[in-house]
């Protein structure tokens, strides 16, 4: 039996990554140069991951991104009873806010203002407090001390303090958003591990808002210290490109920053797993989806809203250390479904090929956040996507159809063939007159038509929200990510 460590970066797009991920890419004994992610979105793309299954199947979407109803003998860690099942996670969507740690054995989160899991968590106290004001930092202080963890619980408060005076002040921001916390939390699960283990690990820092990072490479920051992302919504960047564009020019560069600094952090812990585990460990890294960078090849799209891109769907998958009998690279494709029995079989020391000629993608909605100020409709439908090839066929539950010729040597890109369905935005589907393009059967049979549909419509009638019965300091943190 081996370990396995599946590391997972959040928004991080292929190209992105090939560019700025050196240090890992120099680690890993095998690229999997065609991976696509199952959907575009972090609740359904990481259900994905763990399952096997589409959303549609596995029930994990905007309207419901609730993990709740997926049994854990349906997933990776059922799949590996014999393996202990860590988790650490500064993403609430895989997280317990969204019941995503019952599939561990020992599971961690990780926030802003709880980077030191052994003491108390700040944001606890103060929505457990029913006072304001002054009075709320004396209980959090009488609470840190009388912890059997007060140096941590006192580090989590001034932290997260810090943390907070930085955001309106014109200064790198102080601390990362968990990434050395998630290798701290992880170096020690595995010390308090004898036997096999499989660890999941989830890194926030490439996501939204971005921010001039004090860790950042000096040479990267090109963003002022008074830039945040945060300045402007996801509506207005994609309504009007034009008057923000050296905005998102600058948005790009940061984003680099970030995938600069991640590589640095986790090829740091790479080196430490190799160097601190007794038997045989393979390491994983890929995103859960990567991120539209308001390029025309995406139509001008921006964050991870309703697509499914080539900027969010390519991700990279690279394995350091993996069984022998795999190739130093894979050029077909390879879909995030079939991560459970790729990493199932290497935790075996087990050789499989998951490489197909064809996969596909499924988008169920917006993805969580505010509404759009118009169209809603059209936001918030079902969008599927297969691969065939070059070819890439998209199309979504208002009868739009669009075909894109893909190019296996660049990364995230994508040019669409023929002008037959909607252009970003502009209609609700097709009018009756309007050719509505081609998919072929073999794509649309991999997805039932009418289950999440009605799904979707019962749950809008209960008025089932995302976000509305988690707790205070979870909404706070979805605000500042954009999905509040």
């Amino acid at each position: 039996m081996r370990n396995v460590v599946l590391l997972c970066l959040d928004s991080v797009r292929k190209d992105t990554f090939d560019a700025y991920a050196r240090r890992l890419d120099g680690r890993a004994d095998l690229s999997y140069e065609q991976c696509r992610a199952a959907s575009s979105w972090s609740a359904p793309s990481y259900a994905s991951m763990v399952t096997g299954a589409l959303p549609h199947e596995h029930g994990v979407h905007t309207h419901d991104p609730h993990v709740s109803g997926i049994d854990r003998s349906a997933t990776l860690f059922g799949d590996l009873e014999s393996h202990r099942a860590l988790g650490v996670s500064t993403n609430v969507f895989a997280g317990s806010p969204y019941g995503f740690d019952a599939f561990f054995d020992e599971f961690v989160d990780v926030t802003e203002a709880h980077r030191f899991p052994e003491g108390v968590d700040p944001v606890a106290v103060r929505s457990a407090s029913d006072r304001s004001g002054p009075a709320v930092y004396l209980d959090f202080l009488r609470t840190a001390l009388s912890h059997d963890q007060p140096l941590y619980s006192l580090a989590n408060g001034v932290t997260g303090f810090l943390d907070t005076v930085s955001e309106d002040a014109p200064i790198p921001k102080p601390f990362d958003d968990g990434a050395r916390a998630v290798t701290r939390t992880s170096r020690r699960l595995i010390d308090d591990t004898d036997g096999p283990f499989v660890l999941f690990g989830s890194f926030m820092e490439a996501h939204t808002p971005l921010r001039n990072l004090r860790a950042f490479d000096r040479s990267l920051r090109a963003a002022s210290n008074a830039f945040t992302t945060a300045d402007r919504t996801v509506w207005e960047l994609m309504e009007t490109p034009e008057e923000h564009r050296e905005f998102l020019e600058t948005r790009r560069e940061l984003y680099g920053a970030a995938i600069d600094y991640l590589d640095r952090t986790i090829a740091d812990f790479v080196d430490w797993v190799r160097a601190n585990t007794a038997r045989e460990t393979t390491v994983v890294i890929t995103a859960d989806h990567g991120e539209n960078q308001g390029y025309e090849c995406e139509d001008g799209l921006v964050r991870h809203k309703s697509s499914l891109s080539e900027g969010l769907l390519h991700v990279p998958l690279l394995v350091v250390n993996p069984p022998e009998g795999y190739p130093e690279t894979e050029s077909e494709f390879v879909s995030h479904l079939e991560l459970p029995s790729l990493l199932a079989a290497m935790a075996r020391d087990e050789v499989v090929d998951p490489a197909t000629d064809r996969v596909v993608a499924e988008h169920v909605g917006m993805s969580a956040g505010p509404e759009p100020p118009e169209r809603l409709e059209y936001w918030d439908r079902l969008m599927r996507a297969a691969y065939d090839g070059s070819t890439k066929y998209v199309w979504d539950s208002l009868g739009n159809r669009r075909e894109y010729e893909l190019d296996r040597d660049r990364p995230c890109w994508q040019r669409r063939v023929g002008d037959e369905s909607e252009a970003r935005g502009e209609t609700d589907g097709p009018s009756d007159d309007e050719p509505r393009g081609t998919v072929p059967d073999w794509a649309t049979g991999r997805f039932e038509t009418d289950a999440i549909e009605s799904k979707r419509r019962a749950l809008e009638d209960t008025d089932d929200g995302s976000t509305d019965d988690v707790d205070a300091g979870v909404q706070d943190r979805l605000e500042k990510l954009g999905y509040v």
